[in-house]
This record gives C-alpha cells, structure tokens and sequence, in this order.
C-alpha cells in the first residue's frame, strides 16, 4: 500500500474546492480524524497527539500537522472497506462468497498490510519510515501543489508530451476536431499533408489560450492548458534540480553521504525526485526567510522525500553543501536558460 498517497488523500478531505459527490465522503473524514486534526481550517491543522514521535519539527515543518500512527492505522481502515465494501472487490486467496459476505473487520485482520502495521512483533515493517510516508502525503495534501509547477506560463501552441495525438475523449467540437486532426496526421503518410495538418492543430491550440473559449470548449482547453504548464514546469525542475544537486557536489568534491556521486544522467528517479523535492522546498520558501534557514527546509524536505529522519541540521557536516545547492538552484531558475515559458 503506497501510505503517501494515502495521506494525501486524507488530506482532501479538507479541501474547499472538492466536487459536491464528493463532500459527504470528506465530511465524514473529517469527523473521523477530528480527535487527531483540530479543525477543518487548512492553517489551523495541528496535531492533538503526536503518539511519543521523536521528530523535532522545526521551521517550516514545525508548522504543518504530524498525523500519529492511529491516524495512519484508522486511514488504512477506512481505505480498506472502501474497498471491499462501497466496491465489493473480493481480495486475493478469499473463497466464494467469503468476500461478499464475510465481516470486513475480519477480512482487514487478515491481510498482510495491516498484520504487518498494526501486529506488534512484525519485524518486516520500517514503522517510522511508513509513518514519515503517511505524514508527507498528508503534509503535500494540505499544501497543494508547489510553486515550481503552478508558475504561469507563455501561450504553447505544440503538443504537450503528456497530452500527446491521443487528445482525451473531452466533450466540446474543439475536442472533436482535435481528435479528427490527430487521426489524420497518424495516417497520413505525404510530408506537405502533415505540416497543413501540424499548423491547423496548433491554429486550434492556440484558441484555448484566448479569454473567449465558448462554453462548449471549455473543459478540453482547460485540460490542454493544464498539460502544457505541467510539462513546461516539470522541465524547468528538472533543469533546476539538477543544477542544485550538481552545485552539492561541487562543493563536496564530488561525494554524497559519503560515496562518489553518479552523474545526473545517471541517476534513476528515485534517486533524482529527492533533489525535485529540494527544488519545491527552495521555491516555496516564505519571503523575507534566511538562506541558511531556506537550506534547511530544502535538506530537510530532500530526506523526508526518502522517508528518512535529517540529521540534526546544527551539527549536520554537509549543511555547506546544502547551501551550495539551495544557491545553484536560484542562479538555475533566475538565469532564464531553464526551459523556457514558451515551449512544451
């Protein structure tokens, strides 16, 4: 079970902005977890117990709530009858009609997941990593996105990689005609038939961007626009992350955590999505705040994304690297050789 996601999706039920299906689940949420949140106010959430947690929350996370482990335990409940309940989904290894009849309670005890969470003597469970996970999807959730992939950007009127010639099946004649333009350029076959084709797409994605898009439009030029400052922001992050995890090793000859680093076209997503996490933490960084007290927050945010406790940061012998990163990552994004605005 992916426990960030998970937090992040408790974390919904405080939204403002949740479709009216959906606001009868959220405020049951609410109810539920209300002996562990305070209130429903996203700047008033605090924690009632922190079930003897040793982190010291500090800065800008010392802000944000730190849901306990029965938090953590009660959400995988309730996700579990969702599932076997509202659904009906019947688990693996279940008998005939034991999934359909038999007592969610007992079907949840069962599992592995929550054997492995909630048995005391299971030695297969990281508890405090799982509960660092659950956290920092809960903490994510109530923050929204972050600034590195809400930044506004020019009109792009080329085909997003995330949108693709697949256009989803949106409603609206522009959504049709994108479609039927997609179609035609996938089958035909004459150079001078594709760039007629290329350039009418592009005259159509051009519209979306327009303050007069009719009604009937409206949803795919908003799903269009969506997919186009997404990917323009993701490679501007990228861009940037990389500059800040090249600038660390610039100024430690080299070495991470004490072994000789990769190159960064080397590294695998896992291994570079901590120095994305960075990236956010530096862009999202209150105004008027030090830059030490920025790297802070980036290191900090860099491991939690690893699930892992920082070091105490006051004796933490790599906080000049994590200067030198947090510094690279602003020389990155205000040099303006990032991916530009005006581009997919």
């Amino acid at each position: 079970m992916d426990l960030e996601f998970l937090g992040r999706l408790c974390a919904e039920a405080w939204h403002d902005d949740l479709p009216e299906a959906d606001r009868a689940w959220a405020e049951a949420h609410r109810e539920k977890f209300g002996r562990w949140v305070d209130d429903s106010r996203p700047e008033a959430i605090r924690p009632r117990v922190d079930a003897g947690s040793r982190e010291s929350l500090t800065g800008r996370f010392g802000k944000e709530p730190a849901p306990p482990w029965p938090m953590l335990l009660e959400a995988v409940k309730s996700a579990f009858f969702a599932f076997v309940v509202d659904f009906g989904q019947t688990l693996a290894g279940e008998g005939e009609g034991e999934g359909a009849t038999g007592d969610p309670t007992a079907r949840l005890h069962r599992t592995s997941v929550w054997r492995a969470l909630a048995v005391d003597d299971a030695p297969e469970v990281d508890r405090p990593s799982a509960l660092r996970a659950f956290r920092r999807g809960f903490r994510r959730g109530r923050r929204g996105l972050p600034r590195s992939m809400t930044r506004p950007i020019r009109p792009v009127v080329d085909v997003a990689r995330s949108w693709t010639f697949r256009a989803p099946p949106l409603p609206g004649p522009s959504a049709a005609r994108n479609r039927a333009l997609a179609d035609a350029l996938r089958h035909t076959t004459v150079l001078k038939e594709s760039a007629v084709l290329l350039q009418e797409l592009r005259d159509l994605y051009a519209s979306a961007w327009r303050d007069d898009v009719p009604e009937e439009d409206r949803e795919w030029a908003e799903s269009y626009r969506h997919s186009c400052v997404d990917e323009v922001n993701r490679r501007r992050r990228d861009a940037v992350a990389q500059s800040a995890y090249e600038g660390y090793l610039q100024s430690s000859d080299g070495l991470f955590d004490g072994e000789p680093a990769r190159p960064w076209a080397n590294l695998r997503g896992y291994d570079s999505d901590p120095w994305r996490a960075l990236v956010d933490a530096v862009e999202d960084a209150p105004e008027g705040e030090s830059e030490l007290a920025t790297a802070e927050a980036a290191a900090r945010e860099f491991w939690d994304s690893l699930y892992r406790e920082p070091p105490p940061w006051d004796s933490d012998p790599a906080k000049v690297h994590w200067l030198a990163a947090v510094r690279a990552a602003r020389r990155k994004g205000l040099s303006g050789d990032a991916p530009p605005d005006g581009g997919a």
